[in-house]
């Protein structure tokens, strides 16, 4: 049986951001767009820390992309980060810099996604 593909973004998890916030969609779009102008800072300390092979700060960095895309809901960024951070546990340092192609393809079109579909309402 095929794998299903995960969505770029889960409505269902911005949904529950939002009752986290006591319903304060405002609020919830905020963090959104937080996260949105984030990106390419998280990605580029994710990817600098990966090339000086600092392994400490790839793993902090990674460990910080997928909280934050899980809790906007940016589930194929989040089990990519994932992905992420199992190799370099594993030390695999080269691993993870052949992942860090798709990972930034994937992080472009989830924050593409967020802001043209849940931040253009705001």
């Amino acid at each position: 049986m095929p794998q299903r593909r995960l969505p770029l973004v889960n409505i269902a998890q911005l949904k529950s951001l939002e009752d986290s916030l006591g319903g304060e969609t405002s609020m919830s779009r905020a963090f959104v767009s937080n996260y949105v102008d984030m990106w390419t800072g998280r990605f580029q300390r994710l990817s600098m820390a990966i090339v000086a092979e600092d392994l400490d700060d790839a793993i902090e960095a990674a460990l910080s992309l997928s909280t934050s895309s899980h809790m906007v809901g940016a589930e194929q960024l989040e089990k990519s980060s994932a992905e992420v951070i199992a190799s370099l546990r594993n030390g695999s340092l080269q691993q993870a810099s052949l992942a860090l192609t798709s990972l930034r393809q994937c992080g472009d079109l989830t924050v593409t996604q967020l802001a043209e579909e849940y931040l253009k309402g705001a």
